[in-house]
């Protein structure tokens, strides 16, 4: 299960768990977003923000990983904000299944 952090270069954090999501939950994120794959490790020093000092970070584990992701570390590239209201709509809303084990349409 894919895990989405949230991350703030500027205080040198090492990212706050924010999400474990099912993989048609990581797809429901990611609907409006695209992914920029970063490395086995969690990112550190600058990275290209676009305005933000959040990044969304997706982690997938190499158990995980599958013909679409491969595992390691991911740059959402939306605004964290965006990102944290589509998981809170995960509470509101019952999943449905269009997809599976995190391979697109």
């Amino acid at each position: 299960m894919p895990n989405v952090y949230f991350w703030e270069p500027e205080i040198q954090n090492h990212g706050i768990l924010h999400a474990v999501l099912s993989w048609d939950e990581c797809d429901r994120v990611l609907d409006c977003a695209t992914a920029t794959h970063l490395g086995a490790d969690f990112p550190s020093g600058s990275i290209d923000l676009c305005g933000s000092a959040t990044v969304a970070i997706l982690y997938v584990r190499p158990e995980e990983a599958n013909d679409v992701w491969i595992a390691g570390f991911y740059r959402i590239d939306a605004d964290p904000m965006m990102i944290r209201e589509r998981i809170r709509t995960f509470k509101k809303t019952p999943s449905i299944s269009t997809r599976t084990n995190g391979r697109r349409s």
